[in-house]
């Protein structure tokens, strides 16, 4: 791969903030730099000159190439100090601190000290050397390894990339697991994969549809067929026509959705200990759901939530008895006039436990992308499938905490050189990495080719910049979206994040000033307002906020009041989303919000591993920026210690 040509500028960060500082006397900080770096500090000045002109890289380059051979001229004419002077009276602070945030579009980029000192960037006579930019960039270039297919296409791979591939490719029928941590290329090495199978008939798997179409969208969707876990297991499951029980039909849409009152109702749930029937439905509900995403062949008492009534044998006995009914009658029922709604969790633990289901052999190899989303009963189904599986994930992103593994006999290989952000993030990321209770992965090495600023703050403001906003859930986007509302900043929604969330606001609305059940998925479960409260206000501050806004009169005209400042296209300098919306995105600029920043209870290990993954994740979008909170990495080790506690 040919490394983009960028402008180094034989400046250091360190020297540029100084000089950005407002403490500072331009003429005193000058005065004791060189030509060459006071020419990258009048350069970086006058970034915008070339802001939206063809050329604009070598056009500055000139520009910073006429400046070093001026302050040459003047310094060896009318003695040394003369060029900083006649600089220093040019100066313009407020100029240059924009010019420094421009530097990637140019693209340029500042060097660190030990690259100022193996010099190069000057010819012999201290002359600009034009041919320096294209001999660093070859130096940084990580992707040193060439490689090319049976049909002669060629390509190449950084080194710990190569060395994962040469053993798919060496053992193509063996399976593997690919721990490769966020930006290190997983999609890339997946194109590399799949050019190397043209002569077998691989399957791609993703979590999502959104990840899917973004996978395919690469690859190509005439090259190789893809679906998302939910698609395999409902192709697996309906293959075999003598069980027209398996079908979905309407229950499988998304929106389709059955009240706790009708599903005790249909399925004849009894009240147990002080539970209304509704209530047994809604707990029922809750044990399929932990049975689903967990490793146990059958439903048992283990499966019952914590809940503040008090159960005797025999209540949880029958608590056990319905939740086998409510999962029998939801994947295979026997009267289709129950309709109870059927999720993809559901097939796919159905999946697990149907020895009768396989993938179609005419696939010759599995290829998962993110599969760190894996739960382990769609592990325990790909481990006893007979193709290949090739995964390729990220367990530092995995949102809910819940981490599966592959069997112990798949081959495990680690890819940990990012190739989206440079090495001044390592700092934050490696200390998520190092307090995870759940999670054993390397260090993440940042890339030498890029540069990403990491910014703390101790309060959180609206930026100036263009930035993506990312919350931890939808009490944060509530939250900001209604303070930018309030501000007048135009800015909109990421995709994912605009889906029903003006339901969610007016539900919240409405359940607070009228009891009005909700219906929106998130909110769906909820009464009353104090049941709400019960689940959030321990460890969601951004409820608390909101709580705390609609207690002081918030109306639902208020909300719509926000809407103008809304933009639809997508093109606003400011984006709001969750961290889940932005999981696969690739953002120049990142701020996360305060409320990513959660509590646990004393010994919960999967919620630390839950609120570490939603940071990771969210920090590891950015390309040039990463804008913090200033006690995250506290944060980080005083939530690992609560975590093993007991």
């Amino acid at each position: 791969m040919t490394p983009k040509t960028t402008l180094y500028l034989p400046l250091s960060e360190q020297s540029a903030e100084t000089l950005a500082a407002y403490e500072a006397r331009p003429a005193d900080i000058l005065a004791q730099w060189s030509v060459h770096e006071i020419a990258c500090a009048s350069v970086i000045q006058n970034a915008a000159s070339f802001a939206g002109q063809s050329l604009r890289l070598d056009k500055t380059e000139k520009a910073l190439a006429e400046l070093i051979s001026i302050g040459l001229q003047v310094d060896a004419s009318k003695g040394s100090g003369e060029f900083a002077t006649l600089m220093a009276a040019r100066f313009n602070r407020e100029s240059f601190k924009a010019g420094l945030g421009d530097l990637q579009r140019i693209p340029a980029r500042l060097l660190n000290p030990e690259q100022i000192d193996d010099g190069g960037y000057v010819l012999p006579s201290g002359e600009w050397n034009f041919h320096y930019k294209i001999q660093l960039s070859e130096k940084l270039n990580p992707f040193t390894e060439d490689f090319s297919t049976r049909e002669g296409k060629t390509f190449t791979l950084t080194s710990q990339q190569a060395r994962t591939f040469r053993v798919f490719q060496t053992e193509p029928d063996e399976s593997m697991d690919v721990q490769a941590l966020a930006g290190t290329g997983k999609t890339f090495m997946i194109e590399r994969m799949v050019d190397s199978l043209s002569r077998y008939r691989p399957l791609l798997l993703a979590y999502t549809q959104v990840q899917l179409q973004a996978l395919m969208s690469r690859i190509g969707a005439e090259r190789v067929v893809g679906m998302t876990f939910g698609q395999l297991a409902t192709e697996c499951l309906e293959r075999d026509q003598t069980k027209p029980n398996r079908r979905g039909g309407k229950r499988a849409w998304s929106t389709y959705q059955m009240t706790p009152s009708v599903v005790a109702e249909r399925l004849a749930l009894g009240p147990v200990g002080t539970m209304a029937p509704w209530q047994v439905a809604q707990t029922c509900n809750r044990m399929v759901m932990r049975f689903c995403f967990g490793k146990d062949p059958e439903i048992d008492k283990r499966h019952i939530p914590a809940l503040d009534t008090n159960f005797s044998d025999l209540d949880k006995l029958a608590l056990v008895q319905y939740a086998q009914r409510f999962w029998q009658q939801t994947i295979e029922p026997t009267d289709q006039k129950l309709e109870l709604p059927l999720r993809g969790y559901h097939r796919i633990k159905h999946l697990a436990l149907a020895h009768d289901a396989f993938i179609d052999p005419s696939y010759t190899h599995i290829i998962i992308d993110e599969s760190h989303d894996l739960t382990w009963p769609m592990c325990s189904f790909l481990d006893r499938c007979p193709q290949p599986v090739i995964t390729l994930g990220d367990a530092c992103q995995r949102l809910d905490g819940n981490l599966s593994k592959r069997s112990p006999a798949t081959r495990n290989r680690e890819v940990v050189h990012s190739i989206r952000a440079g090495r001044q993030i390592e700092g934050v990321i490696n200390t998520l990495i190092d307090q995870n209770p759940v999670v054993n992965v390397g260090h993440l090495e940042g890339s030498r080719e890029r540069d990403t600023k990491v910014v703390f703050y101790d309060s959180a403001e609206i930026p100036t910049e263009p930035t993506t906003i990312l919350c931890n859930s939808e009490w944060g986007l509530f939250e900001w979206f209604q303070r930018l509302g309030n501000a007048g900043a135009k800015f909109s929604l990421l995709p994912g994040a605009d889906k029903a969330f003006r339901l969610f606001v007016l539900d919240c609305v409405e359940l607070f000033n009228n009891k009005v059940r909700p219906s929106h998925s998130a909110l769906f479960k909820y009464t009353s307002w104090s049941s709400l409260r019960k689940d959030m206000a321990k460890d969601d501050s951004a409820f608390i906020r909101i709580e705390r806004m609609l207690k002081k009169g918030y109306k639902s005209t208020d909300f719509e009041a926000s809407l103008q400042w809304l933009d639809s296209t997508g093109k606003a300098p400011l984006k709001l989303g969750r961290v889940s919306d932005a999981r696969n995105a690739e953002v120049n600029t990142v701020m996360l919000a305060p409320d990513l920043l959660s509590s646990i209870e004393p010994g919960d290990k999967q919620g630390a591993a839950r609120a570490l993954a939603a940071i990771y994740t969210g920090g590891t979008r950015a390309r040039y920026k990463l804008i913090v909170p200033g006690e995250v990495r506290d944060w980080a080790s005083d939530l690992a210690a609560i975590a093993n506690r007991f």
